[in-house]
């Protein structure tokens, strides 16, 4: 018995029944998380090859949110929220919806728009007087004018509010506005803004605005608020690529332009960006937003009127509707498929339809940045060229400048602008939304910027591919292997 408890004692033994019981205890957790097999496998191998850090990791980087979001009844609490609200707004436009549906219908889309709705509890609504916005300077042209002419509320969302001469001028009006009695709230993404003084949004709460950080808790780093939102009064809605600061308007010190894409609009499809913005601020915060004043019924009508969807997505979501919706808008595309993403890292799915569009003999084309900010992003996205370009499909990098644009179009007959890249990381880990516009006029005006952006692309070749020496495709590779641990 002596010797029997000396060897349980002895340290290899322990050592080994310790290790044991801990890959034990990993397999257990990462199985019953149900993520991608691929995921599970890279994984399981860091956390037995590397421990203790390999936890810390996992724990910062691989938990799996979404899962334990419907342990908590997030979604429940979101359809709790919203759906009161919107019910008025549902009934009084509800012709107009279903002429969004018919014309869906009419062009093939009408299982994108079952999608949408069934995922994201939305119907189509009208947005009046849509306007492309392909520039920070056009973009904050109008903002500026718009927010200067609010009444009553003003909610601002943006995953990065930086500190200089552009913000102090918003920070101003929004000062005046505060003074005339306007309701300012304002959601930042903690780790986007981190670097950048606060000195001016102190003001803002100082005169009475609310601003709250976003995603501070330090366990879900990884997890970022990337989502852009302008609503004003409840009548006139803003989003896009476009953050705040003079970089997005010329490139700042970085860069020598800067190339991006918002888009504002009017009318009932506003409040589907107000509940994004609601819905989060409640999480936030605790204060409800889902109140009359907030979500109007009665909208001034513009000069025009398209049906809109708004698509969102986040690590808590279960569907991860704006991800299903870019792979089931490109698998109904018959003629051309024009993408526009700064990063180009996509999931199994999404890169698999966009090659099978491809030697569909569908026009695919993907213009991305072709002057990188972020390295181990660029190297990675080389290594999903060769199969989209022997499939047919094309490539453009943007040399003008930063590219920063989040566009589709699918043959000329839909737009989506929102904040989503085609990147794992907007794909399946942040809060991401994409505005569906169903409209030709919008997406051939999009197409048009589209043809105009190409005069300051170079096409990428399989020739350049293939050209590439043994350690460039190494060192792409290996960035490659760190997305599948996200």
């Amino acid at each position: 018995m002596v010797m029997e408890w000396q060897f349980l004692e002895s340290w290899p033994t322990f050592l080994a029944v310790g290790f044991f019981l801990y890959w034990l205890m990993v397999l257990v957790v990462l199985v019953n998380d149900q993520r991608d097999p691929t995921k599970t496998l890279a994984w399981l191998i860091v956390l037995t090859m590397v421990p203790l850090i390999g936890l810390v990791i996992y724990y910062f980087f691989g938990r799996n949110w979404r899962k334990m979001a419907e342990m908590s009844g997030l979604h429940e609490l979101r359809r709790a929220l919203a759906e009161p609200s919107f019910e008025a707004i549902r009934l009084r436009y509800a012709e107009d919806s279903n002429a969004g549906r018919e014309w869906a219908a009419e062009h093939g889309y009408d299982g994108l728009v079952r999608l949408i709705e069934q995922a994201e509890g939305v119907q189509p609504l009208p947005a009046y007087d849509v306007r492309i916005l392909p520039g920070g300077a056009e973009k904050f042209a109008l903002l500026k004018q718009e927010l200067t002419a609010a009444t009553q509320t003003i909610n601002i969302q943006y995953f990065i509010w930086e500190h200089d001469q552009l913000t102090a001028e918003l920070v101003d009006i929004l000062l005046e506005r505060i003074a005339a009695g306007v309701e300012v709230r304002m959601l930042n993404d903690f780790i986007g803004s981190l670097l950048f003084s606060k000195s001016k949004l102190r003001k803002l709460v100082a005169a009475g605005a609310k601003v709250y950080s976003d995603v501070k808790q330090i366990n879900r780093a990884n997890y970022r608020n990337h989502r852009k939102i302008v609503v004003i009064d409840g009548l006139w809605g803003y989003t896009g690529g476009i953050n705040v600061g003079q970089e997005y308007v010329d490139g700042g010190s970085r860069f020598s332009a800067w190339r991006d894409t918002h888009v504002r609009f009017g009318g009932p499809a506003v409040a589907e960006l107000q509940k994004l913005f609601a819905l989060r601020w409640y999480q936030a915060t605790r204060e409800t937003l889902f109140l009359p004043r907030f979500f109007p019924e009665e909208h001034p009508h513009g000069a025009s009127k398209v049906p809109a969807l708004t698509v969102a997505t986040s690590v808590e979501d279960k569907w991860q509707s704006a991800r299903r919706a870019h792979i089931l808008a490109m698998s109904r595309a018959r003629d051309r498929i024009w993408i526009q993403t700064p990063y180009f890292v996509p999931d199994d799915q999404v890169y698999e339809t966009m090659v099978n569009a491809a030697l569909a003999g569908v026009d695919v084309r993907l213009m991305m940045t072709g002057i990188p900010d972020k390295r181990t992003a660029w190297y990675a996205a080389h290594t999903y060229f060769g199969l989209l370009l022997e499939s047919g499909g094309r490539i453009f990098f943007y040399t003008r400048g930063f590219f920063h644009s989040k566009t589709l179009t699918v043959d000329g007959n839909l737009l989506a602008i929102g904040t989503m890249n085609i990147d794992i990381r907007s794909l399946e880990l942040h809060k991401e939304l994409m505005v569906w516009f169903l409209d030709q006029g919008l997406a051939r005006e999009h197409e048009v910027l589209f043809e105009a952006d190409l005069v300051h692309c170079e096409e990428y070749t399989l020739e350049k591919l293939q050209s590439l020496s043994r350690y460039e495709v190494f060192r792409n590779s290996a960035m490659r292997l760190a997305s599948n641990l996200l």
